[in-house]
């Protein structure tokens, strides 16, 4: 039996990490297939996917487990694959060889969106549903299992009518200009037609028991206060002084603007805009013979992020309780919106020109393409043709700022606008650091995209503007370099730095334990680190030579003391640290 260099690839990097991340998930199984196995299955299929490995001992450093009968445990595995899971499984289960000795392997691709969930048939779909959490699995909420079932049909929500709600709740300004648009679009259809009628034909109101309601999709668009009948439906709009929600800034204040935004669609677009404009800084920039203002994030990436946020939330009753977030940090802009993905979509694909225009609320897209902004009457709020996310690309793109980050679960989408720039002097310099001189300009994009973003993947370099096989070429060569790693399966391969690719740039601290405190020394060392560009855990573990275990206690510490600070929530598998006052640090 041939030694499976991949399986020793990812055991190296285990034994360096120290620990289990979210795509693997090593069992010991000395005394038979583990009983939480069909879960961790489950996990993977209705996430990223991930990797299984039997047949290691995480507690004596991922080595073989004495006594481990591969050839019993393969059955077992691939049995459990096919006959406790619904769907089932086909994938194939292997037994490969790991110094000296046998162990099982197989991984596991994301299940398609409208094949999830994926659940163990003992315990139903709602008690039986996992996601990988952390380096675990965690239950799927009823919520998000709900969630993922209605992916398999169109929802009717958005066409729901309000019984409480009359056409004297719509607003008569905008019911004008909607009925009036749709004349010009479709003349044949509605040119003619008395208002009631017309609006009948936009989905806006239905006729029940003689008496016109508008529907869900009417009210939100075309309401005067459609807050009067779903309270939660609002946008909340916070700017935030430090890196994480919570953190206070320097006079105390846990908010330096925090606006809640009331009204129809139209209103909440435009009131949305103007609450973030209102708190970013703004800088001249001469074109030509003109002016041009440039603000922190393009105009254009907030107005669509947030009208994707208004169209493709849930409209469910169980999501009506939930308000659409935004939160601007002085190192990005996040916007947060109930339900996952609708339809057949991968969340590595986002922005690209292979996502298929889908929509949860078919019916509120299409009025949508037809109600105007207030502050245009020319412009309609959407053109209802899945562009939006392209055109988010494209002005991020020619702004020269990074990729935005989606971060997709069952129940929510948090889309994440960094504010650095992709390329800028200083990802150049490290670039340049590392020594490699014949880079391609794809492979300049995906290593700025690995240092900023934690990854690159095909899709985000084909979001960028290249071409499909030039981008797997850039990424490939980078792994034969020695550069980066690439991790997941076939489909959904995602590729990270090396460590060396640091290292290369910026020399690894040496701790000189013997003199002071070790811990005092440590601290300073991971300062250091992070000043250095070392800001995971992770890197800052390698670089260190410290374990993650260690690294975790010291950012714990160094947070408390106010020394540095977390960019993201506290269990996020994308977390990384920065200084607090880098001007204040020796």
């Amino acid at each position: 039996m041939a030694i499976d260099d991949d399986t020793v690839a990812l055991v190296a990097r285990l034994r360096r990490l120290g620990l289990e991340p979210a795509e693997v998930e090593i069992k010991a199984g000395g005394g038979g297939l583990p009983r939480t196995t069909a879960e961790t299955l489950s996990a993977f299929a209705n996430g990223s996917g991930g990797t299984l490995l039997l047949g290691l001992s995480e507690d004596d450093d991922f080595r073989p487990v004495p006594g481990f009968k591969a050839d019993a445990i393969r059955e077992s595995l691939a049995q459990a694959c096919h006959d406790k899971l619904v769907p089932p499984l086909r994938v194939p289960v292997e037994v490969v060889e790991f110094e000296g000795a046998q162990v099982v392997r197989v991984d596991v691709d994301s299940l398609d969106p409208v094949d999830k969930p994926c659940f163990v048939e003992a315990k139903g779909e709602y008690y039986g549903s996992f996601i990988r959490s952390g380096d675990g699995d965690r239950r799927l909420s009823r919520y998000e299992v709900t969630q993922l079932l209605l992916n398999r049909t169109q929802p009717t929500f958005d066409l729901e009518v309000v019984s409480t709600a009359t056409v004297d709740d719509l607003d008569p300004d905008l019911v004008e200009a909607t009925v009036a648009r749709a004349a010009a679009r479709a003349p044949r259809t509605f040119q003619g037609v008395d208002k009631l009628r017309a609006l009948t034909l936009l989905s806006a109101i239905r006729v029940i028991d003689g008496i016109p309601r508008p529907t869900i999709a009417g009210l939100l668009s075309l309401g005067s206060y459609p807050q009067q009948f779903f309270p939660q439906l609002f946008i909340a709009f916070v700017a935030v002084p430090g890196l994480t929600m919570g953190e206070t800034g320097l006079g105390g204040e846990r908010f330096l603007d925090n606006v809640t935004i009331d009204g129809p669609i139209p209103a909440l677009l435009t009131e949305a805009s103007i609450a973030v404009r209102r708190n970013m800084s703004r800088a001249a920039v001469i074109r030509g013979l003109g002016r041009e203002d440039r603000y922190d994030y393009p105009l254009d990436v907030i107005r669509e992020l947030v009208t994707n946020a208004v169209m493709h939330r849930d409209y469910s009753p169980d999501g009506r309780g939930t308000q659409i977030q935004i939160e601007l940090y002085p190192d990005r802009l996040v916007v947060k919106s109930p339900g996952g993905l609708h339809g057949n979509v991968n969340p590595d694909e986002l922005g690209t020109s292979v996502v298929t225009s889908t929509s949860r609320n078919g019916a509120l897209a299409k009025l949508l393409a037809d109600v105007t902004l207030p502050d245009t009457r020319s412009q309609t709020i959407v053109e209802n043709r899945g562009s939006g996310l392209l055109r988010v690309m494209a002005a991020l793109r020619r702004a020269g700022m990074s990729p935005p980050q989606f971060d997709v679960s069952p129940g929510r989408v948090h889309v994440t606008v960094p504010r650095n720039a992709l390329l800028s002097p200083e990802t150049i310099e490290w670039i340049g650091a590392l020594g490699l001189g014949d880079l391609t300009d794809e492979q300049h994009l995906a290593l700025a995209m690995m240092r900023n973003s934690g990854r690159a993947t095909s899709a985000m370099l084909r979001s960028w503007g290249v071409e499909a096989l030039a981008a797997g070429r850039a990424l490939r060569d980078l792994v034969d370099r020695g550069i980066a790693e690439r991790i997941g399966g076939k489909r959904y391969a995602s590729y990270h730095l090396l460590t060396r690719a640091m290292e290369v740039a910026q020399p690894p601290i040496s701790l000189n334990l013997s003199s002071g405190s070790g811990v005092e020394t440590e601290l300073d060392a991971l300062i250091q680190a992070i000043r250095a560009g070392f800001v995971t855990t992770q890197h800052i573990a390698e670089h260190l030579n410290l374990t993650p275990r260690t690294v975790r206690r010291r950012v714990n510490l160094l947070i408390e003391r106010g020394a540095i600070q977390a960019t993201r929530p506290k269990r996020s598998s994308r977390q990384s640290y920065r200084l607090t006052h880098p001007e204040e640090q020796p």
